[in-house]
């Protein structure tokens, strides 16, 4: 490799940097961001879903209460290292903003309760917390 090819790399690696400094300049300096109707435009297209995460609220490093809507229900639960524990559920949701007008599938009568589903979920602990008590 010749000095003078060396310098046309090291040059066109300048100006792209240069290039991607400038752009996060400003998009700092400006507050430019994305529509968010792009960005859905970006993603893919599923069907309504039934199941949301509305809110997630970190509480420690190891605790956080999740706010879940399923259909028109909110449920909150408390998920950590001993497991997740649902802390009230069954609230209807409050009324959400107008949104394009989409068929909603009916639900499913046979399925059980989200409730019901949570307490059959296995109780998780760390691998640490169990070499402890295996230690002792």
């Amino acid at each position: 490799m010749d000095a003078l090819s060396l310098l046309r790399m090291l040059g066109a690696l300048l100006l792209v940097l240069g290039g991607m400094v400038c752009a996060l300049w400003l998009v700092k300096r400006y507050d430019l961001t994305i529509p968010r109707k792009w960005l859905e435009g970006l993603a893919h297209k599923t069907p309504h879903k039934r199941l949301e995460v509305v809110e997630r609220l970190a509480i420690d490093q190891r605790r956080s209460i999740i706010l879940l809507r399923r259909d028109d229900t909110e449920f909150s639960i408390l998920v950590g290292p001993d497991g997740v524990t649902v802390l009230d559920g069954g609230a209807p949701a409050p009324a959400r903003p107008a949104q394009a007008a989409e068929p909603r599938p009916a639900p499913r009568k046979t399925a059980p309760a989200f409730a019901e589903r949570l307490a059959m979920l296995p109780e998780v602990t760390y691998a640490q917390e169990a070499r402890k008590a295996d230690l002792h």
